[in-house]
């Protein structure tokens, strides 16, 4: 069981089962999203997430789709603003934000993706493969 929570406390998540390795996005909306250079994101099943503090305080912003789905969506507590998991449309996923697990997800970043989009201040250093795009699904 893995756990996870907000910057005030004020919600508070936790999930079982197998989480799939950190990829780090790069995608300008990923960048806005969380303010840094990339998104450290990993999916977990969404029947597997439940909320144990603050649900009702959870919030999500639906951003107009670019090109094709699933669109961004973005959940985020509505007092501190920290990133919460957000269901994935059309799959049984919800994307998570490394950061705001408390537990390790015993996963590691293991690609960058949209580095098309890179933040050009940032200068990606380690040998993580890369894709200009989304990666491929394995």
């Amino acid at each position: 069981m893995i756990h996870g929570s907000c910057l005030c406390g004020a919600v508070a998540f936790e999930i079982d089962g197998e989480l799939t390795a950190i990829q780090l996005c790069h995608a300008t909306r990923c960048r806005k999203a969380t303010g840094a250079a990339y998104a450290p994101e990993l999916l977990g099943e969404a029947a597997r997430l439940r909320w144990t503090r603050g649900a009702e305080r959870v919030r999500t912003y639906r951003a107009p789709l670019l090109s094709e789905p699933p669109p961004y969506v973005k959940a985020f507590c509505d007092t501190c603003g920290s990133p919460m998991p957000a269901a994935i449309e059309g799959t049984p996923f919800v994307n998570i934000n490394a950061g705001v697990l408390d537990d390790d997800p015993g996963t590691r970043p293991a690609v960058h993706a949209f580095v098309a989009q890179a933040a050009c201040w940032h200068e990606i250093t380690d040998r993580l493969p890369r894709h200009e795009g989304r990666p491929p699904r394995a």
